[in-house]
């Protein structure tokens, strides 16, 4: 196998799961201007659509470390693109708090997947079956230990707090680790097999499948800059409405 090879099923995964987020946040955009009802935060499938987006996007991010270990992508490249989600997940804090401060993303995705990477780079010597108990206690550990003092405004990132936590984009550490683990435990399993299964040898040949594995290749680009579209172009609808 090419250590070097690039996976397109990885980008096309990513890629519908950034298809799935426009769905999402076009839908939070219509409900903010009031064209459309939807309760994004209480409505079970709504949550469940949120709840599904996040979990590929987490998985898939444990999955790619994987894959810059085996390829011995160099420390510079990692470094600069763990900068680079660094940057855009402040601007995303940024952008969101002054839209609405009270419930603004202080740790969303981009902050997750960010100290999920260095998380990883801590435990990547370990077995993967220890790998696996601390996900699973992560699973577990919100319904066996949530005292008071994580729910202090400093402590929310845990994920520990007994109380709700008002954020459009909220994605703790615990229990989400979870996956970031299972994707590089995967990740090890896949790329320790002689013969790759026929899935990883997948090259779209259709434009839509192109299209689709496109956005999952530039998948934190499309992340920052489709938001900004959607929202901006309603907000001037809404202005030019008036």
């Amino acid at each position: 196998m090419n250590s070097r090879a690039r996976f397109a099923v990885v980008d096309g995964v990513r890629g519908i799961a950034i298809l799935l987020m426009f769905v999402y946040h076009f839908s939070w955009d219509l409900s903010y201007f009031g064209f459309s009802q939807a309760d994004l935060f209480h409505d079970p499938f709504w949550l469940v659509f949120a709840w599904v987006i996040a979990g590929i996007f987490l998985f898939i991010s444990g999955f790619a470390f994987t894959l810059a270990e085996h390829r011995g992508t160099a420390p510079g490249a990692r470094i600069r693109r763990l900068a680079l989600i660094g940057v855009c997940a402040g601007l995303v804090s940024l952008s969101t708090y002054a839209i609405d401060p009270r419930s603004f993303v202080f740790f969303g995705i981009l902050h997750h997947i960010f100290l999920a990477s260095l998380l990883l780079l801590l435990l990547r010597s370990l077995p993967s079956w220890l790998l696996a108990l601390v996900g699973l206690l992560c699973v577990a550990a919100p319904h066996l230990f949530t005292p008071v003092i994580f729910a202090n405004s400093w402590l929310l990132w845990v994920g520990l707090s007994p109380d709700p936590v008002n954020s459009v984009d909220y994605v703790p550490v615990i229990p989400w680790l979870a996956l970031p683990l299972l994707g590089l435990i995967t990740g090890r399993r896949v790329l320790r097999e002689e013969r790759l299964p026929a899935l990883f040898n997948w090259q779209p040949e259709h434009p839509l499948g192109k299209s689709v594995r496109l956005l999952g290749r530039h998948s934190l680009l499309v992340y920052v800059i489709h938001q900004p579209i959607l929202f901006g172009a309603l907000w001037l609808y809404v202005i030019a409405s008036a």
